[in-house]
């Protein structure tokens, strides 16, 4: 477990040569650029970034191409020589031009069969009209209305019987009648108003539509297929275009983005003169590596540096493990990154967490086909708690072999335990009366256990910080470690060897002293840091705010070691669960006594195992993470091309 260690880069060079160092620094991936400005030394230094990204419009214009083609821009590896930028715009503009004539053409028709099928609706409810359309629409004093109403409004109709017009019923559904009616002209607005006081819903006749409605529908049905097979001209027209010039798109937006992003590199960058200077992190034993790719610009000045020299930055925190250990890196980001002088807990996290969950969800069978699920998650989707699982379920099926539990089986494997180690059946019996104290005594062994290993590095966390009120006198420093430590040794010496180490020595040396010390903890740090006023709110409120604080303290001290007691609940709640499978199974029984303990196992899996893991998951962020563990630590982010799409 650690994190990696880094150097701070100096880059400085004359003016001319910092795109050109920007590119490789962004191209090697490992830069991690700080803001030179920031720096005494170069506080009146000019910006390096004075003006917009040049290579902001040419991307915005790559991307109205891309997205008028349907080319789907990826970035790939791609050498930083361009085409001339006047030469790169004709293309782009012509290209731009050709494929929006061809796209707004099919727009066109697509706008016209959208219109001409809205009218074959309409038709298709006046099939049974006999009436020629160039007739109706031909007279000069009566005029028509097609459309729909409402099956509700037609009653109405009644009440303007009186009133000169002609209604027409074609077709009708449940909830529309699709009809016309006939007036004069004279009469045209009258008759139009209560129509639409009856909600009419005119749907108009387009004009291309002669003859009867049969005979137009027949006429707008050879114009559809006529435009559709003009549409699918201009599509493969287009895709031949989009095949001709995806080749040579997606290559320049990967070199014009590379531009952009080194470009905005600048916004680090100082210049001074006809100088520039950059400032960065890179990992230590990648320095040749970078070293190398300035090796041709003679001019440019590379100085590494440990970052402890330079206190006026704070240097990134990278987590290194090894694979092993690796997946449960998820589980420390989401409390926070220690910073770049902390201790990478990763491997404490991951041998704590596996340990806890196996002991919690011993089962062979359900533990392997955890594994198996895991490994489908990583290996399908990618997921990062699939690795995880692919080591709690090997975690389960060890402990399942101790409690000998496969699927619920609790004696399938007593055959292999006489063979092997002359056992007449498994080691552990969790369901035994006389196992029950002792599970639950190793649980709260394990958590003391596990407490002060927290503390100790909480200890050493302190000692590498120089925070001596943090290392010494703290609960989770060597004061608590004292206490809790002797606490123990009284337990376990009355209650488990039946020895009375409790006289006046030990009391005063390891009970009262330590609690004396913590209580005097912000005074002491204030005395050991040499400040003149040590109790900064006075005598009077430290010893008031001090005893409610220390009372929580001690509290914390019982609580945290008593929540380990919900391991051995657990490893008693899955044995508990999976015999109630059992007993109903046998109440089944037949045929669906198998279906029963499939279900139940899955259940037994899913549920258990998700509320199993979010314990695991509190004990390490309370009672372990708490002691030790800030989350203050700046995250490594090395300059790489940004994939994601450019916002204008």
């Amino acid at each position: 477990m650690s994190i990696e260690k880094m150097t701070l880069v100096h880059l400085d060079g004359e003016r001319e040569s910092l795109d050109y160092v920007l590119m490789k620094c962004l191209a090697s991936g490992i830069f991690h650029p700080e803001p030179a400005a920031s720096l005494k030394e170069y506080s009146r230094a000019k910006p390096a970034l004075e003006q917009a990204n040049p290579y902001r419009e040419l991307l915005g214009q790559i991307r109205k191409v891309a997205d008028l083609a349907g080319i789907q821009l990826n970035y790939t590896e791609a050498d930083t020589l361009l085409m001339r930028e006047t030469v790169m715009n004709e293309y782009l503009s012509s290209e731009q031009k050709r494929l929006l004539e061809l796209s707004q053409e099919k727009n066109k028709l697509d706008a016209s069969i959208e219109e001409h099928r809205d009218a074959l609706v309409h038709l298709k409810h006046m099939l049974d009209l006999r009436v020629d359309f160039d007739e109706l629409f031909s007279c000069r004093y009566l005029k028509i209305r097609f459309g729909r109403m409402p099956a509700e409004s037609v009653p109405k109709l009644s009440f303007y019987e009186d009133k000169p017009f002609l209604f027409l019923r074609f077709d009708e559904d449940d909830t529309y009648l699709w009809c016309a009616y006939l007036t004069s002209s004279q009469y045209e607005e009258e008759i139009d108003e209560i129509f639409l006081s009856l909600y009419f819903e005119r749907m108009r006749v387009p004009d291309y539509a002669h003859g009867t409605p049969q005979r137009s529908r027949e006429m707008i049905e050879g114009l559809i297929a006529q435009e559709q097979a003009q549409r699918q001209e201009l599509i493969r027209g287009m895709q031949q275009i989009i095949r001709q010039e995806e080749g040579e798109l997606s290559p320049m937006y990967s070199k014009i983005r590379f531009r952009y992003d080194a470009y905005e590199l600048r916004r680090y960058a100082v210049v001074t003169s006809n100088r520039f200077h950059l400032v960065g992190f890179i990992p230590k034993r990648q320095e040749k590596e970078f070293g190398a790719l300035f090796e041709p610009l003679e001019q440019v000045e590379i100085t590494y540096s440990p970052p402890e020299r330079d206190k006026r930055l704070t240097p990134p925190a990278k987590l290194r493990n090894n694979w092993l250990v690796r997946p449960f890196e998820m589980f420390v980001t989401m409390y926070g990154l220690p910073s770049y002088y902390d201790i990478d807990p990763t491997t404490f996290v991951a041998f704590t967490y596996t340990l806890l969950f196996g002991m919690m969800f011993g089962d062979v069978g359900q533990g392997l086909v955890i594994s198996l699920l895991g490994f489908v998650l990583y290996r399908w989707k990618k997921m990062e708690l699939g690795r995880v699982m692919e080591r709690l379920g090997v975690s389960s099926a060890v402990f399942g072999c101790v409690y000998g539990s496969v699927f619920g089986f609790e004696h399938l494997l007593d055959p292999v335990y006489q063979a092997l180690f002359g056992l007449s059946e498994k080691p552990i019996d969790v369901m035994a009366p006389d196992t029950t104290n002792l599970i639950l005594i190793v649980a709260v062994a394990l958590g003391m256990f596990i407490i002060i290993a927290s503390i100790i590095f909480n200890i050493v966390l302190g000692l590498k910080r120089h925070d001596l009120g943090r290392a010494l006198f703290s609960n989770n420093g060597l004061a608590g470690l004292v206490f809790y430590g002797s606490v123990i040794v009284l337990a376990a010496g009355m209650l488990l060897l039946n020895v009375n180490v409790l006289n006046p020595v030990f009391l005063i040396l390891f009970i009262v002293l330590p609690l004396l010390v913590m209580f005097l903890k912000e005074p002491l740090t204030r005395l050991v840091q040499r400040k003149k006023k040590v109790f900064e709110e006075g005598v009077g409120n430290f010893f008031l705010e001090g005893f409610f604080e220390f009372f929580e303290v001690l509290l914390s001290f019982v609580t945290n070691t008593m929540s380990f007691l919900r391991v051995g609940g657990f490893i008693l709640s899955h044995a508990g669960m999976m015999a109630v499978v059992f007993t109903l199974s046998s109440m089944i029984g037949g045929a669906g006594s198998p279906v029963v303990l499939i279900i139940g196992n899955l259940f037994v899996m899913a549920m258990e195992g998700l509320i199993v893991g979010i314990q695991v998951l509190r004990l390490e962020f309370y009672e372990m993470f708490s002691r030790f563990f800030d989350g203050d630590g700046k995250a490594y982010v090395p300059s790489r091309v940004e994939t994601q799409a450019l916002h204008q």
